[in-house]
């Protein structure tokens, strides 16, 4: 990482270099869900559930931002207003509330001594996220991740709220099947978004 110059503030996750790894993710991810009882969600959720993709902030599920606000503020996870996140050690803590998943969440799982989001609802809110915008295609990314490392079957898509069923099946066959068999990514926007 640069060194930042004097009297220049914190830096946006942006500038922060390369992604982070587990090693580093993993120990401020429980600070922060032991600080505030939410669950993880995003980047570092897909790594504890065994996908392999690195993040270079902490997202967290908050159905109550001010409560939570207060429980991080608390914690020592100060609100930096020029990013307008809050920041552990430098890295990006960031709320999200029912809105940017696919449904409330009825349950957690503890992984790793982090609190994260359980596997159906962590897929569901990365294929309604993604399949908002080809601009979030990392998010379909993970999901294909996940299908591939887990491995994730046809039938996952029991789990999931019936408007994402479909895109899901469709995202395992073009893991599980034969590469020939792709469909363009165009062509799954135009489908499924």
């Amino acid at each position: 990482m640069a060194k930042k110059p004097p009297n220049a503030g914190p830096q946006h996750p942006r500038d922060r270099g390369p992604a982070l790894g587990e090693d580093t993710l993993l120990p401020l991810a429980k600070r922060v869900t032991d600080a505030t009882g939410c669950p993880v969600v995003g980047g570092v959720a897909v790594i504890l559930h065994g996908g392999g993709r690195s993040t270079s902030d902490i997202d967290i599920y908050s159905p109550d931002r001010w409560a939570t606000h207060e429980a991080l503020e608390a914690a020592g996870i100060l609100w930096d207003s020029a990013n307008r996140e809050h920041v552990i050690d430098g890295v990006a803590v960031h709320m999200v509330d029912d809105e940017s998943l696919a449904r409330t969440p009825a349950k957690t799982s503890t992984i790793k001594g982090v609190r994260v989001l359980r596997l159906a609802d962590l897929v569901a809110a990365k294929l309604k996220v993604g399949l908002t915008s080809m601009r979030r295609s990392k998010d379909i990314t993970h999901v294909l991740d996940l299908i591939e490392r887990i491995p994730l079957k046809k039938d996952f898509a029991a789990e999931l709220p019936r408007s994402l069923q479909s895109p899901f099946k469709a995202l395992v066959d073009q893991v599980h099947a034969p590469r020939r068999t792709t469909i363009p990514p165009r062509e799954f926007w135009k489908k499924y978004a």
